[in-house]
């Protein structure tokens, strides 16, 4: 293969990826025409896409991307496949068409520039998807506005329900001392009375 056309290979490889730093590493060996067919067309529908490597022309455009680990992935038939939703769709897809199949295995990726190997992929089938994350992430954003709200508004009835008490207590207060003391010096004295006389 002459150097212009290894060139373009790469060439074409980088534009596909299109600074893509979430990839999966595959291994198709062992499906048959129908079967990888039918995989392409799956991945296809989830907007996930998929590329048989040639893995020297490989191993130089992760190389430029950042990505030398994963050379080591790039042993036998390989195969890059990226895009779709999210990195947690992409492994969950690719996850779930491995398990239908029973053919392909997936060798290991890189989850935005970081090397992960073939059982991390299968930890991050179990993170939740990038839609509930951002929701998650805002629900936790908005928790202390909503409390601040809740706070503002649920005790204006308790506030006036307390202010209403400590004026009544205020004013039953300022009406004891209106009430006028009975002098000391004229309280009856019980032998005084005519009665003992």
């Amino acid at each position: 293969m002459s150097k212009y056309v290894k060139e373009l290979m790469m060439d074409q490889l980088r534009t596909d990826l299109n600074g893509s730093r979430s990839v999966l590493i595959l291994d198709l060996k062992g499906l048959d025409a129908n079967a990888e067919h039918n995989l392409r067309r799956d991945l296809r529908k989830k907007s996930i896409k998929l590329r048989v490597l040639k893995n020297s022309l490989a191993r130089r455009v992760f190389s430029e991307m950042g990505m030398e680990g994963l050379s080591p992935f790039l042993e036998g038939p390989s195969a890059v496949a990226w895009g779709g939703e999210g990195v947690a769709e992409l492994a969950k897809e690719l996850s779930s068409q491995v398990k239908k199949l029973k053919k392909p295995e997936i060798k290991g990726g890189a989850v935005d520039g970081v090397v992960v190997g073939a059982n991390q992929v299968e930890d991050i089938t179990k993170l939740p998807s990038r839609e509930v994350l951002i929701g998650q992430v805002l629900s936790l954003l908005l928790g202390p506005a909503r409390t601040a709200l809740s706070l503002l508004s649920s005790p204006s009835s308790t506030l006036i329900g307390q202010l209403e008490a400590l004026a009544e207590r205020q004013q039953g207060e300022a009406g004891e001392e209106a009430a006028p003391a009975p002098p000391a010096g004229d309280s009856p004295d019980p032998t005084d009375s005519p009665a003992s006389n």
